[in-house]
């Protein structure tokens, strides 16, 4: 069986208008990888997603968290109940510290969520609230490196790209010259775009970051927060990389 992948889409209206995001699922005889598990509340929909794409959950094999952002890592609990523990959760080093709760969610404050439930619409604020109380803390199995290729489907490369947060990465699939970018790229109204700077700590790096994407051997990028995009990759990577 040939490696196969799949961009999921998974819709949520938690915080009013709705947002989707898309985990990338990628599998082959051997098992499947998931990378990046959405918000908390979303188990049923993404096993629903990872099913739909033809795949058991239960051949669900390890997960990559691209970073540390509560939409990404909100469904890891239950994912490791479902399958009785048998996932390898996959990090970089720089995410471990948060992911295990030794130190706090950079973006995930207790003043950061009052502000953010402050600002919604009244009947929105127990549903968020839920939410917001649910980010997990779990353990990393496995630590990524910068540069490393893992042995997985044909093999996956690791790109470290800081600056959305300390340990975000993006991955290369170069058999299927796909680049999974996380939130250091965006597709808004059609365009690529870099990542929001109002969820980036540090954009100087996350800007320094994209240097490392230029001249990738990838045909479609998946973005987390767009999908997927196709076109002209070169050419707007290095507008992106220049600042415009």
């Amino acid at each position: 069986m040939a490696t196969q992948v799949e961009v999921l889409s998974i819709t949520s209206d938690l915080f009013g208008p709705p947002m989707t995001i898309h985990p990338v699922l990628i599998w082959d005889e051997a098992g499947a990888t998931l990378v990046d598990a959405g918000f908390p509340g979303q188990f049923e929909q993404l096993k629903a997603s990872v099913e739909q794409a033809g795949v058991a959950f239960s051949r669900l094999r390890r997960l990559i968290v691209t970073h540390q952002d509560w939409d990404h890592i909100g469904t890891i609990p239950q994912i490791k109940s479902a399958l009785g523990g048998a996932i390898e959760i996959c990090a970089h080093g720089d995410e471990k510290p948060y992911l295990e709760g030794q130190l706090p969610y950079i973006k995930m404050t207790p003043e950061r969520a009052a502000s953010r439930l402050a600002a919604l619409p009244e009947r929105l604020r127990p549903g968020a609230a839920k939410a917001l109380a649910a980010i997990p803390i779990f353990s990393v199995d496995r630590l990524l490196a910068d540069g490393e290729t893992l042995p997985w489907h044909g093999g996956i490369q690791i790109i470290h790209t800081p600056g959305h947060t300390p340990g975000h990465i993006c991955l290369l699939l170069p058999a299927h010259r796909l680049l999974i970018a996380g939130d250091q790229l965006r597709i808004e109204d059609g365009r690529l775009v870099g990542p929001a700077a109002e969820h980036t700590p540090d954009m100087q790096a996350a800007r320094h970051s994209l240097q490392k994407l230029l001249d990738l051997p990838a045909d479609r990028i998946a973005c987390y927060h767009g999908g997927v995009y196709s076109s002209g990759i070169p050419a707007r990577l290095a507008e992106l990389a220049a600042g415009r």
